[in-house]
């Protein structure tokens, strides 16, 4: 066995100690930092989908209220298109029509004859 003097141990172990010790902080030092900069990345990411998703749950609200007044709108249509056609139907009906008829002053009509031409009469191209 080789005995050192007790100076020389105490230098060489300190050396090897600290060596240690440095590489581990270094390892420790770029991983926190690493960690640091994951952290954030994912702070940045999970707020970015936030916003999105604000962003699209107002968009669905508006489309929302957009959609209630075009309901309404159809319902307001449909009634009022009901209304136009029975006033359409009841001035088509047979009993409206000879009433208005009879308010022109108007003649049933008999028998119709028809006036038979000569083709001699009609100008030919």
């Amino acid at each position: 066995m080789i005995f050192l003097p007790a100076r020389l141990t105490l230098i060489l172990m300190t050396k090897i100690t600290s060596s240690y010790a440095s590489t581990a902080n270094t390892a420790v030092k770029n991983r926190r930092f690493n960690l640091r900069y994951f952290n954030i990345g994912l702070f940045v990411s999970i707020a970015i989908c936030g916003g999105l998703y604000l962003v699209n749950i107002n968009d669905l609200t508006v489309q929302g209220f957009v959609l209630r007044d075009l309901k309404s709108q159809a319902n307001t249509s449909a009634s009022a298109k009901a209304d136009n056609e029975e006033i359409v139907n009841s001035l088509q009906a047979y009993s409206s029509v000879s009433e208005r008829t009879r308010q022109l002053n108007m003649v049933a009509v008999g028998d119709v004859e028809y006036l038979a031409v000569a083709r001699s009469v009609v100008a030919r191209k």
